[in-house]
């Protein structure tokens, strides 16, 4: 089995189904982004260096000027060229995560049918399908550049083609026979995070913390002004405080270095600030005895309850969606909605 790993939390799923299916001698190619992502997602998989096929370094393949156009061009022929391998032309199955990536429109475009594919899904995206269309001007900017080769960065429904779909909740485009729940995968997911982290059973590290704060990167993205942003926090410490619940705040690794300062002025003797990228909150949560875990969106407050028992609560609400630009608006209220419609058991609005 190919699989094709972008991220430190599609290398967790991809090992649990490893161990799950009892997958011998995988192969994989890594979509690196980052090299602290490449490392954690090595880690994670305990890959022999020789299991590693291909590294596709996503910095190649921008489109939105024609200098960097030309070096995604060149970047995809010579892809291509890798793939004509023997061992991408023989391989019968290939497990994805994500599947609007360049890479693997590229190799369906190259092996079509051919091969059986599965999908695992990539966190709550797969769930927003409007967000996942590339915006208009690298479209265009695109075809301008790279003419033919737009097609790989063009959104396209490819669920008809996968053999299985393994997601938390279906979605319509699955049908029921090939849908696999994700969570049937938890025995799985929560041995590799042990293994991965060194996870000791019954630990508590954090030292009775009762809620988990993870800060978004709303800021830095333009979604709301960095004070907006503090607020939803300082006002959800303060129900903490009210409750005598004691908080452990945990940045974004985007947090901007004024964000950082303002955040780790809100501890206190009930709030602890966190800084360690290195430690994902999923391995926080197995780690500790928290009772809540709490984000804006994120993957973990959906999956907290299912996977750790633990409360997930969303300080996406309509009330702070009101307060953004027009824009911001469409795009939360979108947001809110679909999560809203798949997960309502999973979490809970905080009011």
């Amino acid at each position: 089995m190919l699989i094709i790993v972008g991220s430190p939390w599609q290398a967790l799923l991809a090992k649990s189904y490893i161990l799950k299916e009892n997958i011998t001698d995988p192969q994989y190619i890594i979509e690196k982004s980052s090299p602290k992502s490449f490392a954690e997602i090595i880690k994670i998989l305990d890959a022999e260096q020789d299991s590693i096929r291909m590294i596709i370094e996503w910095s190649q393949l921008s489109v939105l000027s024609r200098a960097k156009a030309n070096i995604a061009s060149s970047y995809i022929d010579a892809v291509k060229q890798a793939l004509q391998h023997d061992y991408f032309k023989t391989v019968e199955t290939i497990l994805v995560f994500s599947e609007q990536t360049v890479l693997f429109k590229i190799i369906y475009d190259l092996f079509g049918d051919d091969k059986t594919y599965i999908k695992s899904e990539d966190g709550i995206l797969d769930y927003l399908p409007e967000l996942k269309h590339h915006s208009l001007l690298k479209q265009i900017a695109g075809y301008l550049f790279i003419q033919s080769k737009v097609k790989y960065y063009v959104y396209k429904n490819y669920y008809p083609v996968f053999s299985q779909v393994i997601m938390f909740s279906k979605v319509e485009e699955v049908s029921p026979e090939r849908y696999v729940p994700l969570a049937s995968l938890k025995k799985e997911f929560l041995t590799v995070l042990k293994t991965a982290y060194q996870i000791t059973e019954g630990s508590d590290t954090f030292k009775g913390k009762d809620v988990l704060l993870l800060c978004q990167s709303l800021s830095e993205d333009k979604v709301v002004p960095l004070e907006e942003e503090l607020k939803l926090y300082e006002k959800f410490i303060q129900r903490c405080n009210d409750l005598k619940m004691t908080v452990i705040i945990k940045p974004h690794p985007r947090s901007c270095p004024e964000k950082i300062e303002a955040l780790s002025k809100l501890t206190s003797n009930r709030v602890e600030f966190f800084e360690d990228y290195g430690i994902p909150a999923e391995s926080m949560l197995l780690n500790g005895k928290f009772k809540e875990v709490v984000g804006v969106y994120s993957n973990t407050i959906i999956y907290a309850h299912e996977f750790f028992g633990v409360k997930g609560i969303s300080l996406l609400t309509p009330q702070m969606i009101e307060r953004l630009a027009r824009k911001e608006k469409k795009k939360f209220t979108y947001i809110y909605a679909q999560l809203r419609k798949y997960f309502s058991n999973e979490y809970t609005v905080f009011q």
